[in-house]
C-alpha cells in the first residue's frame, strides 16, 4: 500500500530519533554492556519490519478531519508504536513465540546470548525476565512521549492521554481474558467477542482512530460513533483473519511463530464454530460493513480512498 509506505518513511526518522535519545539517557545510568545490548535489541525489534498500522490509522483520521501539522502529529504518534512494541514483547513470552518480524523474539535472543556466554542460572527464566523488563521500559518511554508533549494544546493532550490509558487498560485486560480462556475446555461466543473487542479492535483501530480525531480537535459524538463502529468491524475482521493465517500459513511467510492456537488451547471463532467457512464469512461481513461506514462518513473523496486502501491492505495481508 503506497500511502502506508510513504507514511512509514516519514514516520520512522521520528521513531528512531526518540529511541536513540532514550538509549543515550540509559547510558547515563549504567555502563553494563549486557543491559545496553538488550535495550538496543529492543530498539531493533521496534524498528525493523513493523507496518506502523496503528500510528498510520491515527494519522489518517487526523488528516481526514483537517489536521495540518504532520511533524507534530508524527512526533506524538511515536508513542503508539513504542507501546505496540511493549505489548508484542510481553505477548511473545506469553505465546512462547520465537520469531517476530523474521527475527528472534527478545526473550529468545537474550536466552541464546546468555547460553553462548555460558552464564549461570535458569537462563530461560532470566531471558523471559529481562524481556519483561524491556517491555516495561518501552511502556515508560511511550507514556513519557505523551506526557512531555508541548506541540499540541494541553486540553488536546489531556484527551489523548486519557484515550491512551483506556487503550492500555483494554488491551491488557483483553490479553488477560485471552490467557484465562486457555484454561477452559469450552467458552461462550461472548467471551471470544469480548477478547477481540478489547485485545484487537480497541487497541488496533478504535483508540488510534479516536486519538487521531482528538489531535484534530474533532472528536464529536458522530465521529466517536464512527470510530467505535468502524474500528470494531475492522478489529473483528483483522483478528479473525489473523487466526485464519495462523491455521493456513507458515512461519517463513508470516515471519512470526505460527500454529500456536491449537497447541495453547486458544479459543477463536474457528474453534468455536468448528468451521473455516463460518470464520471466513465473519471476515467478509465485517470488511463489507466497514466499507459501508466509510461511504457514509463526511470526509473528502481522497481521504475515503485512503481508508478503502487501508481495508484492501488488511484484506490481502500476509503479516
Amino acid at each position: 500500500m503506497k500511502d502506508l509506505e510513504i507514511f512509514k518513511k516519514k514516520f520512522d526518522p521520528y521513531l528512531k530519533d526518540y529511541l536513540n535519545k532514550k538509549i543515550l539517557d540509559i547510558r547515563k545510568y549504567t555502563k553494563n554492556k549486557s543491559v545496553i545490548d538488550y535495550i538496543n535489541y529492543a530498539k531493533k525489534i521496534t524498528i525493523i519490519a513493523g507496518k506502523r498500522i496503528r500510528p498510520y490509522i491515527a494519522y489518517l483520521m487526523y488528516e481526514s478531519l483537517g489536521g495540518k501539522n504532520m511533524k507534530n502529529a508524527l512526533k506524538l504518534l511515536v508513542s503508539l508504536e513504542i507501546f505496540h512494541s511493549f505489548g508484542l514483547m510481553h505477548d511473545d513470552i506469553i505465546d512462547r513465540g520465537s520469531l517476530r518480524h523474521g527475527t528472534l523474539t527478545t526473550h529468545i535472543y537474550i536466552t541464546n546470548k546468555l547460553k553462548k556466554e555460558k552464564r549461570q542460572g535458569d537462563l530461560i527464566y532470566i531471558g523471559n525476565s529481562q524481556a519483561i523488563l524491556l517491555g516495561d521500559i518501552l511502556f515508560s518511554w511511550a507514556m513519557e512521549g505523551l506526557n512531555t508533549n508541548t506541540d499540541f494544546n494541553p486540553k488536546i493532550i489531556s484527551k489523548v492521554i486519557k484515550l491512551f490509558y483506556q487503550m492500555a487498560d483494554e488491551v491488557i485486560v483483553g490479553q488477560m481474558i485471552d490467557v484465562d480462556i486457555t484454561t477452559r475446555d469450552k467458552v461462550s461466543k461472548e467471551f471470544i467477542d469480548e477478547k477481540i473487542r478489547l485485545k484487537t479492535a480497541s487497541y488496533t483501530f478504535i483508540r488510534p482512530l479516536e486519538i487521531g480525531a482528538s489531535l484534530a480537535n474533532s472528536l464529536t459524538t458522530s465521529i466517536e460513533k464512527f470510530c467505535q463502529a468502524f474500528g470494531l468491524c475492522l478489529g473483528i475482521a483483522f483478528q479473525t483473519q489473523d487466526d485464519l493465517l495462523d491455521i493456513t500459513s507458515n512461519e517463513k511467510k508470516l515471519q512470526k511463530t505460527t500454529s500456536s492456537d491449537k497447541s495453547q488451547n486458544q479459543h477463536t471463532y474457528f474453534t468455536y464454530f468448528k468451521s473455516l467457512e463460518v470464520g471466513k464469512e465473519i471476515i467478509e461481513k465485517n470488511f463489507r460493513e466497514a466499507k459501508e461506514l466509510i461511504q457514509k462518513l463526511s470526509i473528502n473523496e481522497n481521504a475515503k480512498k485512503k481508508f478503502f486502501d487501508l481495508i484492501k491492505l488488511i484484506q490481502t495481508r500476509t503479516f
